[in-house]
């Protein structure tokens, strides 16, 4: 019994030196830059069988969920899309074999060539690497080359449109992008002309956020949702005449939906007011001028005249949001500080600088006036600007803006049960813990999710639809994270009004990974602002070694009969593996 149980034990270290050779998620897989130059530097890469993406995409696809292909492929085609920012020298696109044939095959997070800072859609590339067949979490199969070594064949990722898009106006591409199904890009690439009307939020990763219209003064017809900055262009800036590039889609929120197109190329055709110009200002009113404005609207109307109303936030009634791609955050103003709740700025834009509105501050709101009819509220009328842009005036308070206190798991439910029901909290905290559950799929680059002090703890806290950091495509349990936002005490009716303490919206910074270990390749949306990339594995990857038989991260090693570990040059990625012997 004693020797089957050394043979067992030794059989099992050996497996785990084996399996610790294997590719670690990316972006830590990092390449032999001696074998890996994708066209510079003279070394030559190991060509593949050749195929285009289509068929590319059919053979990942035959392979069982998870399997990687036995040979090497070597896939042509343009890049259509580009995902995330360049990490560890690494990036992750997609391509088709023509520029406008959208989503067909992802090269993930895929070697720079020599001399390349960053990959472009436009770009003809040749891939080469083993195929991968990974099904996300939610059950969704993407055809993909993992870490792939890369060889530009042509740039033509300028400023040139392509040729394939299919020219239409604002008003055309918001009627089109109508008749879609929700949350579904559209199989055609169009190319859209107009002026930018309003620019949502400030640039993140090189992209930016924008509304256009026909005319400049045309309002908000259609969305430019992260939109890549071109070349030598540092943010968008409204009155720009810009053509953008990509598929329509509809994306679907509470109330309707939005006409979109999702990070798309952008031709500047005319600079506009030069970059430098502020926001538009409207008519100058205070709180009890702009309500008196909006009662003589009709109901449901909006003004057609622009205003800009000053006042001091009273009340900060739910945390910030993110979800429509730009910090946004409800409040009641008024006159005075201790006015009430006089007028209400709807999801208002939160400045660049800041991380939420607080009471006390002064603020200048612009935008259009709009009389709400709450019919959940026995028809109550609601004076209000929807999506206005705001300017800080004064900070208000003895808190300086942005000020964040770290807590527990334990702490932020004392916290926040001491907050009156459906109440936010008006401190921002930092909430520490391991993640425990998690609930519900990725969307829109958000998931929800449980955490703890302890991996044990059970659902103690919930950080509902947390922001996923870059560079990983899904939250997984084990991890140990700090999540970030204002304390909510919401109140669950649906299930006997039982009390949920929560931030929504939270960022999130990851500490330890998760026993998942967070792979992607989903090509999910870009992501927006906050979150940063994971730097830290819960194991190492045998590169530093405490000892001569001890790498980090692997402690305890094993104390079964008489194995030994030790450095070993021998490895498939990096200088070296984990050598078992006994």
């Amino acid at each position: 019994m004693k020797k089957t149980f050394k043979t067992f034990a030794i059989m099992l270290l050996t497996a785990l030196a084996f399996s610790s050779c294997v590719d670690v998620p990316a972006p830590y897989n990092l390449p032999d830059k001696s074998s890996n130059s994708g066209g510079g530097g003279g070394s030559t890469i190991n060509e593949g069988t050749p195929v285009n993406c289509a068929q590319a995409a059919e053979l990942a696809k035959a392979l069982g969920d998870g399997a990687t292909s036995s040979e090497i492929y070597t896939v042509t085609g343009y890049i259509t899309e580009v995902v995330g920012n360049v990490s560890k020298n690494q990036q992750t696109f997609w391509m088709a074999d023509t520029k406008s044939g959208g989503r067909v095959f992802e090269a993930y997070y895929a070697n720079l060539p020599d001399g390349v800072t960053e990959f472009k859609a436009g770009t003809k590339v040749k891939i080469t690497g083993k195929l991968l067949k990974f099904v996300n979490n939610s059950g969704n199969v993407i055809p993909e080359m993992k870490n792939p070594t890369v060889q530009l064949l042509a740039d033509d990722s300028g400023d040139t449109p392509d040729e394939d898009a299919i020219d239409v106006s604002c008003v055309m591409a918001a009627q089109i992008t109508g008749d879609l199904p929700y949350d579904t890009p559209s199989t055609e690439t169009y190319a859209i002309t107009g002026y930018i009307t309003k620019v949502v939020g400030a640039v993140s990763k090189n992209q930016q956020t924008f509304w256009m219209a026909d005319s400049k003064d045309g309002g908000d017809i259609f969305q430019a949702f992260y939109a890549n900055l071109p070349e030598g262009v540092s943010e968008f800036v409204v009155g720009m005449k810009v053509k953008i590039i990509g598929k329509l889609y509809l994306f679907k929120k509470n109330e309707g939906g939005i006409a979109e197109m999702k990070n798309p190329t952008v031709v500047i055709l005319e600079n506009g007011d030069g970059g430098d110009t502020p926001p538009v200002e409207g008519t100058e009113i205070n709180c009890a001028e702009a309500v008196q404005l909006t009662n003589a609207l009709t109901d449901g109307g909006t003004s057609t005249e622009t205003y800009s109303v000053t006042g001091y936030i009273t009340s900060v009634p739910g945390s910030v949001s993110t979800k429509t791609g730009t910090p946004q955050q409800t409040f009641w103003m008024a006159d005075t500080k201790d006015g009430g709740q006089v007028f209400e700025a709807y999801f208002a834009n939160v400045p660049s600088g800041i991380s939420a509105f607080t009471v006390g501050m002064k603020v200048k709101l612009t935008g259009k006036l709009l009389k709400y009819i709450d019919t959940k509220n026995n028809n109550a009328v609601v004076c209000e600007i929807k999506n206005g842009d705001v300017v800080i005036l004064e900070d208000g308070g003895d808190t300086p803006v942005g000020d964040i206190i770290p807590v527990t798991c334990d702490e932020a439910v004392q916290l926040t049960n001491a907050l009156a029901d459906g109440g936010t909290s008006a401190d921002t905290y930092a909430v520490t813990g391991y993640i425990t559950e998690t609930d519900g799929k990725v969307s829109r680059n958000q998931q929800v999710f449980w955490m703890a002090d302890d991996m044990q703890g059970g659902k103690v806290f919930q950080a509902y639809w947390a922001n996923l950091p870059s560079g990983v495509s899904v939250f997984t349990v084990g991890m140990k994270v700090t999540i970030t936002g204002k304390l909510l005490k919401y109140i669950d009716k649906n299930n006997g009004n039982a009390v949920i303490c929560e931030i929504k919206n939270a960022d999130v910074v990851i500490h330890e990974q998760g026993d998942d270990g967070g792979q992607g390749g989903d090509g999910g949306d870009t992501p927006g602002p906050g979150g940063n990339d994971v730097t830290e594995l819960v194991n190492g990857d045998f590169e530093e070694w405490v000892s001569d038989t001890e790498p980090v991260g692997w402690k305890p090693v094993s104390g079964a009969s008489n194995a030994t570990m030790s450095p070993n040059q021998d490895a498939k990625s990096g200088s070296y593996s984990c050598l078992v012997k006994a």
